[in-house]
């Protein structure tokens, strides 16, 4: 990756700067239009205010005639109602396109991590480009998100320097009477020209400092991130209500403390700081004396002129006014493109993510629909290991699914578990050996074919803030009878008619203050009947109670052995409560099967299975033995 301060041709940055505007215009359509003619209006309005109010302090110093002055004056209320109402009403079109400008950008990126495959989703490299450049986006603004005020601010400042030029020629092709005496030199094309070059100077260079001051900020970009990363962990952390015991406790504000100074790159004496008391503060001061000094010139220049006669007072609030206008815009207008310049080598940053191509083979074939859920599943010398990893995570694994049944998938942590789920799921695909469906591969199937036969609850699933229903269904439409019964089987159906508002009840309080506020367990539940509803031929759970005790977790597995039916079962634990009623059992230890077949027979054979069994059945025994105390005292109302 390309270091912020390595240089970038001017040709790649327009390349760059186009294809992020075609970008977001496909994503929020007419909002550059809209800028443009907005920064058109805001750009030349003014300067036909300038134009009539030359001509009003000309008539009112000469002539003074009241047909005249009465015309400008009707002029004036005109072009300015004119300007106004076309500004506010590009404006309020605009501003309603931009108000949906960050979602614009978020959709961009969302868009494209729903597209990758998910090996790429998951791989360091990608997260840490895409942390990346969100960080940039936060200290600085850099990348898709200065793309529509930078554009605005060219268009702006170019019709700007164009309202200038239109306004100002006559400064340069008005004479001085020859009665002017000496004053007659400011005719001399070389005097006009010494002075055009003067103007030609400060208006270049001043750019040229303030895109070196860009490019000397943007060189401290991974010093920003790092500093924001830092501020936006530690300086929140009060607020994480997760939090809040600890930091009693334990003072975890100090070290919040310790590493936000010890970094310091926002606060008095961190790099920043320095920078603006050094190079970056002369750079900021120098560019202000020659914008100072360029507006002396244009004063001294044109007064001399009037003063000789050249022309009257009104001429001269047009010109100094024109003049001032022009300075302005052409600084503006080289910020912006030097600012496009600098924020393109953002740009790259951005388009890599977005430039990452699918590797994994999108297959055509449909996935038959079969009444039976007659599908047969199977590894076949099946290899794995991550990506940018030389480990392989599962070694050639051999396993065939026998349809119907009810499947553990056992072992300890880190024996490749979920990595053969996500495999059957085709989250990723093996190096070596193949997975097949009904005898075909399954890299030969349409993606979103293969994956609905699977429905799973994974350990981390996530529930959304959004109504209950809608959780469980997926979509806002949906069959509530269904979506009931489904909570019903997964042990939510006494809460469910508990609730005032059933179905439609809130969940959390990110959208409804009313929302409820659901246990561990309770959400689990959700998330089983979530599986439920989806209804799919294979049915897994990837240790989604692994917060609860051994025999809480033996329970819901057993419970949900009950409603499972005809769908074949696949549960992953490292505890192996829930094993006993499942037909076969799959033992895993460092990424092979080193066992497989039913609890009894495991359990009577020598091997890692006997010895994780009774390395646990002590405290299942003393769990079942304080439930039943429990439930004896509650009995005898003690």
């Amino acid at each position: 990756m390309a270091k912020k301060t390595d240089k970038m041709s001017w040709r790649e940055a327009w390349r760059l700067n186009v294809r992020a505007i075609r970008l977001l215009n496909s994503k929020n359509r007419m909002m550059f239009p809209y800028s443009v003619i907005h920064a058109i209006s805001d750009a030349v309005g003014p300067y036909v205010g300038i134009y009539i109010s030359a001509r009003l302090i000309t008539e009112l110093t000469t002539l003074r005639r009241w047909n005249v002055l009465l015309g400008w004056a009707l002029a004036a209320v005109i072009s300015t109602a004119a300007f106004f109402i076309l500004g506010s009403l590009m404006y309020h079109f605009y501003a309603a396109k931009s108000a949906t400008f960050w979602q614009s950008l978020t959709r961009i990126e969302d868009e494209k991590f729903m597209s990758m495959d998910y090996c790429d989703v998951e791989d360091q490299k990608v997260r840490d480009l895409s942390d990346q450049i969100a960080q940039n986006r936060n200290w600085g603004g850099w990348g898709l998100d200065s793309i529509s005020w930078r554009f605005e601010n060219m268009v702006n400042s170019l019709f700007g320097i164009i309202g200038a030029v239109a306004l100002t020629i006559g400064l340069f092709l008005a004479k001085v009477p020859d009665s002017a005496g000496n004053f007659t030199i400011l005719n001399h094309p070389l005097f006009v020209l010494l002075i055009a070059a003067l103007m030609g100077f400060v208006v270049w260079v001043s750019p040229v400092i303030g895109g070196k001051t860009e490019n000397i900020r943007a060189g401290f970009a991974e010093k920003a991130r790092l500093g924001n990363r830092i501020f936006g962990h530690f300086g929140y952390l009060n607020s994480d209500e997760h939090s809040q015991v600890d930091i009693r406790m334990y003072h975890q504000e100090r070290i919040s403390e310790y590493y936000a100074m010890k970094e310091g790159a926002w606060f008095t004496g961190g790099v920043f700081d320095r920078l603006y008391w050094g190079k970056m503060g002369f750079l900021s001061v120098l560019r202000s004396l020659l914008n100072s000094v360029l507006r002396a010139g244009i004063y001294v220049f044109v007064c001399l002129k009037a003063w000789a006669g050249a022309f009257g007072i009104g001429q001269v609030t047009q010109y100094i006014g024109a003049l001032s206008r022009f300075s302005d815009s052409i600084r503006n207008f080289l910020d912006s493109l030097f600012g496009l310049r600098t924020n393109a080598k953002f740009l790259k940053d951005t388009f890599e993510l977005l430039d990452i191509p699918n590797s994994m083979y999108q297959g055509s074939l449909t996935t038959e629909k079969r009444s039976d859920r007659n599908y047969d599943v199977e590894f076949k010398h099946v290899s794995f290991k991550y990506p940018n990893t030389d480990r392989w995570v599962l070694k050639d694994v051999s396993v065939k699914f026998k349809i119907g049944t009810k499947l553990a998938v056992v072992g300890e942590n880190g024996s490749g578990k979920s990595t053969f789920i996500k495999l059957l799921c085709r989250l990723y695909d093996p190096q070596e050996g193949e997975i097949l469906l009904n005898g075909v591969d399954i890299r030969k199937y349409n993606y979103d074919d293969y994956i609905g036969v699977f429905s799973v609850v994974f350990q981390d699933f996530r529930l959304i803030s959004q109504r209950l229903g809608e959780n469980v269904a997926g979509c806002d439409e949906y069959d509530r009878e269904k979506a009931a019964k489904c909570l019903e089987d997964a042990g939510f159906g006494e809460r469910l008619r508990e609730l005032p508002d059933g179905l439609d009840t809130w969940l959390y309080k990110g959208f409804d203050e009313d929302g409820i506020l659901v246990s561990g367990g309770e959400e689990q539940k959700i998330a089983i009947a979530r599986a439920l509803y989806k209804n799919a031929p294979f049915i897994i759970l990837d240790e989604p109670t692994a917060a609860l005790d051994p025999i809480a977790e033996a329970d819901i597995y057993q419970k949900f052995d009950e409603i499972v039916g005809d769908r074949t079962a696949v549960y992953i634990s490292h505890r192996l409560s829930s094993c006993r009623f499942c037909q076969e059992i799959l033992v895993f230890a460092d990424g092979r099967i080193v066992q497989n077949g039913s609890h009894d027979r495991l359990v009577e054979t020598d091997g890692l299975y006997k010895k994780l069994w009774y390395a646990q059945a002590q405290y299942y025994a003393e769990e079942e033995k304080n439930r039943q105390m429990e439930a004896e005292r509650a009995a005898a109302g003690m």
